[in-house]
């Protein structure tokens, strides 16, 4: 409060003056007729109660009217720092309020608010003081940035709109976010357009143009303390956890736990129990611990389980500033994504010795997949049923039962690359390369030194590199392409070296060399590692990855409804819609954490969403260091009350002429009753 203002409400201080009065005041000594009072002779009065108040309700009514006169006079002079919209010429304004849903947000403040409920509070503050004309977009800038309310004027629709935005555990997607604002703006008549970005800025740099962002609330870009375990996965009797911290001093004198899970997995991801073991005991026993190295990052923490328990989790002991991803469940092994390699290792091996290079790609390609080498392509489909795609290096050939098996595995989303060498002379009785390849073909010689760069871009860049790969001979497979198959590459004389077609959910790759070095230089061209790449994306896509951030979506393939059981909340239906090539799919974004249970028909299956370590180790940034295009701080607004200030003096003035007249008409009637 400053100086001036004080001065003003001083003038509350009058009030002692009408208290002193009415204290001060003589009041009438009434006069009763006493027959004896005659005998007595008369002497003046020598005191009179001057002490007590008479006339309260007159007293009150002055003292009120001295107050109001000093709000009246201290209006002008005081101001406050809420959120409002400042107007040139008082012309209506277009407002994007980008509002930052990621998991960074979740994170308190001082005081124990969350950066979410601050800028929330911010927003409604801010459309509070909109008004008839403005138009309001609301911008979400969780990964990927949604536009949560199309630009409007209806007041009342933004203010519901932003009751029902929650906040999630996606990254941050500033950048869009404020493109998306951007473009929202674009096409209103409004003069005065703004981009009201809350956020604790913890992103990419934000893009350059108009209108530059308003970051009204620097207060969201304070550091905090926080660890959180961004995945957990298990391998037999250990669990290997990601765990992530903002600073060293949040990772100091803390440990993982590996507890039982409070919500196990059910369904086809889930991972049964050992035999003789019970699934679940009580629920937090703690089952192996392990210490949280003192530094800010990503680090990873190995646990190893004193009992082979299935439905776990990895929590964090201590505190931080944002509870929320001290813990994550476990992925059990079977909810991993799995590649089923078939080779011949005495052919596939490379010179310099070690797994089949084909494996050592897998490796090279660094994800979380876990590549099964298989001796045999299995003849039931539920030994597959754990694959999310398969290669076969040089096969020659597949019987009537592993067909069958391999197709009701395609027809539910699995994907399959087949690498076909020389080996399809060799080919058992009733054994055929279907689904790959529809004809019977051979293994020839060939004049082509490579591949046609320009008809490979699927693979990027990297197609380049595959223009000369030196072959010993190819897969001739001008007639042997399926009905409906898409080429993907040709040789350099124009003969098909690369296709696929969907089966069922699944999808059929087919290309004319193996990964054998004996045969061509193709494995040791990055194009090769592009390739495998292409079938892992593939392989997700249509079956969809078991463990993903949030934010990231999700993808089903077919006809029918999908039913997701979130971590908290009811089930619910996600259901189908035609894609632009005629075919169906559902699509769901998981915007939270946990555990999730997925069921399209009579499959089950477990997934585990998880949070991105950016949104715990990138530190937010000061709105002051970012570019000079941003309008950084909040509006002053002047307090203006004087109407009302004004109408209550006049009341309470009245109010004590009312009192006043009220007071002489009993004075008169008394009198004259006397």
């Amino acid at each position: 409060m400053t100086f001036l203002v004080t001065a003003a409400l001083a003038i509350a201080l009058l009030v002692v003056l009408p208290v002193a009065a009415h204290l001060l005041r003589r009041g009438r000594a009434r006069e009763r007729e006493f027959p004896p009072a005659a005998l007595v002779s008369p002497a003046p009065p020598v005191a009179r109660q001057r002490s007590r108040i008479e006339d309260r309700s007159l007293l009150a009514a002055r003292c009120l009217v001295l107050l109001g006169l000093a709000v009246l006079g201290a209006m002008p002079l005081v101001r406050c720092s809420r959120l409002s919209l400042s107007r040139e010429g008082g012309a209506s304004v277009a407002l994007a309020i980008v509002l930052d849903d990621s998991a960074s947000m979740r994170v308190a403040m001082d005081g124990g608010i969350s950066r979410w409920s601050r800028a929330t509070a911010a927003a409604r503050a801010l459309l509070r003081s909109c008004r008839e004309g403005d138009a309001v977009a609301i911008v979400l800038a969780g990964q990927p940035a949604r536009l949560a309310l199309a630009a409007t004027t209806d007041l009342s629709a933004a203010r519901a709109a932003l009751e029902t935005v929650p906040v999630t555990d996606r990254p941050t997607d500033l950048a869009n976010a404020v493109r998306l604002a951007r473009s929202a703006l674009a096409e209103l008549p409004h003069v005065d357009q703004r981009v009201l970005l809350l956020s604790d800025l913890a992103g990419e740099d934000l893009p350059a143009g108009s209108p530059p962002p308003w970051v009204p609330l620097p207060e969201l870009a304070r550091p905090a303390a926080d660890c959180g375990v961004v995945r957990a996965d298990r391998r037999g009797s250990r669990v290997t956890a990601e765990v992530a911290c903002s600073s060293r001093e949040a990772a100091k004198e803390r440990q993982l736990e590996v507890v039982t899970a409070s919500t196990p997995l059910t369904g086809a991801g889930a991972e049964p129990a050992p035999s003789g073991v019970p699934l679940r005991p009580r629920t937090g026993t703690i089952l192996g611990a392990a210490a949280v190295a003192e530094q800010a990052g990503t680090q990873t923490v190995v646990v190893d389980l004193s009992s082979p328990l299935a439905h776990l989790d990895a929590r964090l002991t201590g505190s931080d500033a944002e509870s929320h991803d001290d813990e994550a469940p476990v992925t059990p092994e079977r909810a991993a994504t799995a590649i089923g390699v078939l080779t011949d290792p005495t052919s596939a091996t490379a010179v310099t010795g070690g797994p089949p290079i084909l494996e050592q790609a897998l490796d090279a390609l660094e994800t979380r997949a876990i590549v099964k080498p298989l001796t045999l392509l299995p003849d039931e489909a539920a030994t597959l049923a754990g694959l999310s795609a398969l290669i076969l290096d040089d096969p020659s050939g597949i019987g009537p039962e592993a067909r069958e098996a391999l197709g009701s595995w395609l027809d539910r989303g699995g994907v399959a690359l087949a690498l076909l060498g020389s080996s399809i002379g060799r080919a058992a009785l009733g054994a055929t390369l279907a689904p790959f390849v529809t004809e019977s073909t051979t293994w020839t010689e060939t004049t082509a030194t490579g591949i046609d760069p320009t008809t490979a871009t699927f693979l990027g860049p990297e197609a380049g590199g595959l223009a000369e790969l030196a072959p010993k001979g190819r897969v001739a497979l001008a007639g042997s392409v399926p009905n409906g198959a898409r080429l993907l590459a040709r040789w350099d004389d124009g003969a098909p070296f690369l296709y696929e077609r969907d089966l069922g959910r699944g999808l059929v790759v087919t290309a004319a060399l193996p990964a054998s070095p004996a045969q061509s230089d193709f494995a040791l061209r990055p194009g090769f590692l592009a390739l495998l790449a292409y079938v892992m994306d593939e392989a997700v896509r249509r079956r969809g990855e078991r463990v993903t951030v949030a934010g990231n979506p999700w993808t089903f393939y077919g006809e029918g409804a999908v039913r997701v059981t979130p971590p908290t909340g009811a089930p619910f239906d996600v259901l189908p819609e035609r894609d632009r090539v005629g075919g169906s799919r559902a699509i769901h974004v998981p915007s939270e954490r946990g555990r999730y249970v997925v069921a399209r028909g009579s499959e089950v299956e477990a997934r585990i969403v998880t949070v991105a370590a950016e949104e715990i180790t990138r530190p937010p940034r000061d709105p002051a260091r970012l570019s000079a295009g941003l309008r950084a701080g909040g509006v002053m607004e002047r307090v203006d009350i004087s109407r009302e200030a004004a109408l209550m003096v006049l009341f309470f003035f009245a109010a004590e002429l009312m009192i006043r007249a009220a007071t002489r008409w009993r004075e008169r009637k008394r009198s004259a009753a006397l």
